[in-house]
């Protein structure tokens, strides 16, 4: 079906494809010119709640990668080139360099204070830990589930002034563009407080949980973001924590294990005890 409506694009906007597309979590994805311009083709699958195109016409290229045109879950975008993912930098072993670019990114994203429109919030998400209390499955601490749950809440009751999130700006949704710089891809669309947005790096990228882990790396991470953005550390603490276990729980609903989220969830808790107790003892 996402295959067929490529190829209607393809004819209807005078695109002409490049290599193979790609089927991602998020939709079909494929490399397209356009009036001789290399784009990205995106086409959203039609279930789901997707706000790339409404998301990144906010954004208007400030952060991120510019939107061309779009119609219903189709979207044509800026490809960014060569478009190496900022991941390859902490695999470097350059992960404050990438942590100074990522609050670069999220200055710039949030730079926009109004925005129009219907967007999800983040208070729409913490139903993902109810859903999971009573699904019956025990592959996470259903403890550590009511901990996040009440630390989220306790989160949402007091949250700041209140931005269009992007919502998953983790390593490999920014690129390098050689004209550009470093840009933001798939956005979620969330309205929340600033806080909440860092949340998915700093458990991020995939395949480096035990460095991840360590209290050394998260510090030095948290006091880069704090001093960058001027957020407050228990926030970003709590916020981290919360949506870590909340990443275990989509893990299992994807039938996938939750293993490396719990991994990370429990070492802010075993490091960072005193900031999430600040909101546990406010229950």
């Amino acid at each position: 079906m996402l295959r067929k409506r490529l190829e209607d694009y393809i004819s209807q906007w005078s695109l002409t494809l490049e290599g193979h597309p790609l089927q991602t979590p998020t939709g079909l994805v494929a490399k397209v010119r356009w009036d001789n311009q290399p784009c990205i083709l995106k086409i959203a699958p039609d279930e789901g709640d997707e706000k790339t195109a409404v998301v990144l016409n906010h954004y208007d290229g400030n952060g991120a990668v510019w939107l061309y045109k779009s119609e219903g879950r189709v979207s044509l975008l800026e490809r960014a080139i060569p478009g190496t993912p900022l991941s390859e930098m902490v695999k470097r072993g350059e992960d404050g360099q990438a942590t100074h670019i990522l609050c670069d990114v999220i200055q710039k994203l949030h730079s926009h204070k109004i925005f129009s429109g219907t967007y999800s919030s983040i208070e729409e998400l913490s139903k993902g830990f109810t859903h999971y209390l009573e699904s019956g499955d025990s592959q996470i601490s259903g403890e550590l589930v009511k901990e996040a749950e009440s630390v989220y809440g306790e989160l949402l009751k007091s949250q700041k002034q209140r931005v269009l999130l992007h919502g998953d700006l983790h390593h490999d949704n920014v690129l390098y563009d050689e004209t550009r710089g470093w840009l933001a891809i798939d956005p979620k669309g969330y309205v929340g407080e600033a806080a909440f947005e860092v949340g998915a790096l700093l458990r991020n990228p995939l395949g480096y949980s035990e460095l991840i882990q360590s209290p050394e790396f998260i510090q030095r991470r948290v006091e880069i973001i704090c001093e960058r953005l001027g957020l407050d550390r228990k926030r970003v603490i709590g916020w981290a924590f919360s949506q870590a276990v909340l990443a275990g729980i989509w893990s299992v609903e994807d039938g996938k294990s939750p293993e490396w989220a719990m991994q990370i969830a429990l070492a802010f808790k075993r490091w960072f005890k005193a900031d999430l107790d600040f909101f546990l003892k406010m229950n």
